[in-house]
């Protein structure tokens, strides 16, 4: 999926990702990690396992002044596929601080009893400071409510 356009409070509720997001611990950092329908994580593993991984993340955000959303765009390149998780980050600021911090993104199946190194896709962001700017604009709206 390509970049995505929302027009209305409604069109960003009803594309908001189903799946949980928390954080978790990775090494002994917090990292924060995208639970996804396990088929499709299957999917993912089973495309990019034993080879090179090059994924461009993008956050693109979306905010009226109040509510502040975020769309986490993935693309695997040279595989083909993008994968968008949509989130409601005023409800999640940590999950984004996390991110901010350590530039690292998981990705894990959503039947996992908990995530666990073993079922996890641990993705670097190739630009950690654009991670850190989303964070800082997201926190700058959030506090002005």
């Amino acid at each position: 999926m390509p970049k995505r356009f929302f027009y209305s409070l409604d069109d960003f509720k009803k594309n908001l990702h189903r799946y949980d997001a928390s954080l978790i611990d990775y090494n002994g950092n917090a990292i924060p990690c995208i639970y996804i329908n396990s088929k499709r994580y299957d999917d993912i593993i089973r495309k990019v396992a034993g080879k090179k991984l090059a994924v461009d993340v993008l956050l693109d955000l979306f905010h009226d002044s109040k509510h502040v959303f975020v769309d986490i765009l993935m693309t695997y390149l040279d595989y083909g596929f993008d994968e968008n998780y949509l989130f409601y980050a005023n409800e999640m600021p940590q999950f984004f601080e996390a991110l901010a911090k350590t530039g690292l993104i998981a990705i894990a199946p959503s039947s996992a009893e908990s995530a666990s190194q073993g079922n996890l896709l641990v993705i670097q962001l190739p630009r950690k400071d654009s991670a850190e700017n989303a964070y800082n604009q997201m926190m700058e709206i959030i506090n002005k409510v």
